[in-house]
């Protein structure tokens, strides 16, 4: 029979991963489906926003396009990489939400069936 050695580095590690476990169960799915809520309508937000400036770029007179337009299309740039990180938020926070709900439930294979089902 061989001695097994353990580390304190192995240790540290144990709890790091026992310590990160639950602060991910920490978060309720009710707080999961406000945040996603939110970030729905920030994103719902945005696009009226950007329907707005369409509209102000569209009827912008021709005298003042020309001392506008640059300041205009920084505003648009902005707008749309707003447009991105929200999108990207929105998939982090999705995958995340996986992620953690994912670990708590068995597989198909895992859940015991009932006999004679």
């Amino acid at each position: 029979m061989e001695k097994n050695i353990i580390t304190e580095e192995q240790v540290k590690k144990a709890l790091e991963t026992v310590l990160i476990n639950e602060e991910l169960s920490k978060i309720s799915r009710q707080d999961f489906s406000r945040v996603q809520f939110k970030i729905e309508e920030l994103q719902n937000s945005l696009n009226e926003t950007l329907k707005e400036f369409r509209k102000l770029q569209d009827t912008m007179p021709n005298g003042l396009k020309t001392i506008t337009n640059k300041r205009m299309m920084v505003i648009s740039q902005y707008l749309i990489g707003a447009q991105g990180n929200i999108v990207t938020l929105k998939d982090g926070v999705r995958k995340y939400k996986r992620k953690v709900y994912g670990q708590q439930t068995p597989q198909a294979s895992e859940v015991p069936q009932a006999p004679g089902v």
